[in-house]
């Protein structure tokens, strides 16, 4: 059985505890061991009351190192105390466990997979972090979904959002949240909810990089720097592969279009009717 070895000393002597990992079953196998104290019954009438196997039981009582016959004579044991000290520790949240309930209270309103990250944690893990520390009586802050028939027209929140998409129609949402002074997962719903009625654009609160925005306002604001120079001076690999992917992606709209030239041989290049220089040599070579 695996768990936490742990040797008191009770009466002079040193007694082994093989306690499991899990505060809820240590509570449990406490349960246990305390009902078949001094009590003349067989291991199958515990388990029946309990709902469990007999093994069970036989584990319980070998977890805190006496045999059934041992806890049937006596009416107490010094190893309960030790359990129960045990709980209270494993009961105690950590230094990680409080900032992440810190986290999840700060008013930016993280989600459970932003938190994850932060810590090297899956979601499902922070989610009982969070259920344990509600258990222990940490308050948490409620995070009511708003309502699924809402009226945009009425909803001040929605109303902020359009105007702010007329004054500056490139932000992240960590941007709108900031500016509105609400949540990121409340803005989230409200544009969701926008974009579905065609009230706001695509782009707008699409984008996650605050530097990604910045390059796509200086390319459109200077023609003569390319997207090549343009990379290097903000740190990009690869910043015209970047802009390819926008327009396969549908958002092409929001890169102003450079000379007529350089355009056409764009065109040119997508529809594949570029000839190479020396194939065109040899064609007309081929003429004489």
């Amino acid at each position: 059985m695996r768990g936490k070895t742990m040797v008191a000393k009770i009466a002079k002597q040193e007694i082994t505890l093989n306690l499991p990992r899990r505060p809820t079953t240590v509570e449990r196998y406490l349960k246990i061991v305390k009902f078949a104290l001094g009590r003349n019954r067989d291991v199958e009438a515990v388990a029946k009351h309990f709902g469990c196997s007999p093994a069970t039981v036989l584990n319980a009582i070998r977890a805190f190192g006496v045999t059934y016959d041992q806890v049937r004579r006596r009416r107490t044991l010094p190893q309960l105390k030790i359990a129960e000290e045990y709980i209270k520790l494993e009961r105690r949240l950590s230094e990680r466990d409080q900032k992440i309930v810190e986290m999840y209270n700060s008013p930016e309103a993280p989600t459970l997979e932003q938190i994850g990250r932060a810590f090297g944690l899956t979601r499902q893990r922070v989610h009982q972090i969070l259920k344990k520390a509600k258990a222990l009586g940490v308050k948490l802050v409620e995070r009511k979904t708003p309502p699924e028939g809402h009226w945009i027209e009425r909803c001040q929140l929605c109303k902020r959002i359009l105007q702010l998409q007329q004054e500056e129609p490139l932000l992240t949402r960590r941007q709108i949240a900031a500016r509105l002074n609400a949540p990121i997962w409340v803005v989230h719903w409200h544009l969701n909810r926008l974009k579905a009625r065609g009230l706001v654009e695509r782009h707008f609160g699409y984008f996650r990089s605050e530097r990604l925005i910045q390059a796509i306002k200086l390319y459109n604001s200077d023609p003569a720097v390319s997207a090549w120079k343009l990379g290097r001076m903000l740190g990009y690999k690869n910043l015209p592969g970047i802009f390819c992917e926008l327009e396969k992606r549908g958002l092409g709209y929001l890169l102003r279009p450079r000379s007529r030239r350089m355009a056409g041989r764009r065109r040119a290049a997508q529809s594949g009717t570029v000839i190479d220089a020396k194939q065109a040599f040899r064609k007309r070579r081929a003429g004489k």
